[in-house]
């Protein structure tokens, strides 16, 4: 049994060595069984360029890694490593946003309804509670001002711009009764001011529908509405007689909320944007939460802020503004110019 194992090995061993057997100087041979193939691409093309861009398919990869790891392109010139949006993409958003102003805007006509019923009734207090509600309803809209020609300035203007400043006629709406309220001025001789003033509000809803908004300007708004609030209230500029400069912030911030709200869906996926503007804006909220708890669940005057408080209020505002500056660049509709290099390498 043993002999015909290794007979059928012997012969095997044969036919893969001819040329003589295990021990002969001759290699294993190789029969072309095809010639090489002659075919022409199937999809009878030739792809030179990566779809969706003009870079050459050889180089894709070299400009993509410059473009995240240095912020240049494949001849060294900035460029943004995010694609554009398509300027389309803001109208879900600004239609968004303009639903949530509607909602607002009703609840500001009737806010001044009872204010100007607190007005007519002559108590200063109910007037100025009164005022409060109206004031802080009307900044949750966060994004109106510079959209709707001087009616905002009608309705929350300042009159620092107007000849005769607060002697003007032209000085109107919510800071004219703010600053009636506040300096002894009878409640009841700022009645017209609230006539006024309702009717303004009754024509910015009217408009409000119409009012096209372009995806440059809603990209940076909600970056400006607390800078605003930085900047004029919490400075006490724009709320001289009352000093409510903490109710407007607060405000402020949740209409910021509902701007980025409305752009989340366009944030996913670009850079870290998203997630650092709301961790910003919660630790923003905690303040704010901190400071009306310490002073028994009502909204503190500046005057009425401690040292700790201010700087509390002042520190998470940098902070959220900090994270908002980063929103108009994640949310480009269009590619950075490209900036020609220096033929002279300078």
């Amino acid at each position: 049994m043993v002999v015909v194992v290794l007979a059928v090995a012997v012969s095997l061993g044969a036919a893969l060595n001819p040329a003589g057997l295990f021990g002969g100087s001759a290699g294993f041979s190789v029969h072309r069984l095809a010639a090489p193939a002659r075919t022409r691409d199937p999809l009878g093309v030739r792809v030179t360029k990566v779809f969706g861009t003009t870079t050459p398919a050889k180089i894709y990869s070299t400009e993509i890694g410059q473009m995240e790891n240095q912020g240049i392109n494949a001849k060294g010139q900035l460029i943004s490593d995010l694609s554009p949006i398509a300027p389309g993409a803001f109208r879900a958003p600004v239609a968004a946003y303009k639903r949530y102003a509607a909602g607002w805007l009703v609840r500001v006509s009737r806010d001044i309804a009872v204010l100007g019923a607190a007005l007519r009734g002559g108590g200063r207090g109910a007037a100025q509670a009164a005022w409060r509600q109206t004031w802080s309803a009307y900044l949750h809209l966060g994004a109106v001002y510079g959209l709707f020609g001087t009616l905002d300035q009608e309705i929350d203007g300042m009159p620092g711009s107007l000849p005769g400043g607060t002697s003007s006629p032209q000085f109107s709406g919510l800071h004219r009764i703010e600053m009636g309220l506040w300096n002894g001025e009878s409640p009841r001789s700022l009645v017209r001011w609230s006539t006024l003033l309702a009717t303004d509000v009754a024509q910015l809803r009217r408009v409000l529908p119409s009012v096209q908004i372009t995806p440059l300007e809603y990209a940076t708004r909600a970056h400006e509405i607390l800078e605003d609030a930085q900047r004029d209230l919490l400075s006490g500029m724009d709320v001289p007689w009352s000093g409510e400069g903490v109710l407007g912030t607060a405000a402020g911030v949740a209409a910021t909320d509902e701007v980025l709200r409305t752009l989340t869906p366009l944030l996913g996926g670009r850079d870290n944007t998203l997630v650092e503007v709301q961790n910003e804006l919660l630790l923003t909220r905690e303040a704010l939460a901190k400071v009306r708890r310490e002073h028994h669940g009502t909204w503190p005057t500046l005057g009425q802020l401690t040292v700790t408080q201010r700087e509390l209020l002042d520190g998470t505002l940098a902070g959220a503004l900090g994270a908002l500056e980063q929103l108009p660049g994640s949310l480009e509709t269009t590619n950075l110019p490209e900036i020609p290099t220096d033929p002279a390498g300078r």
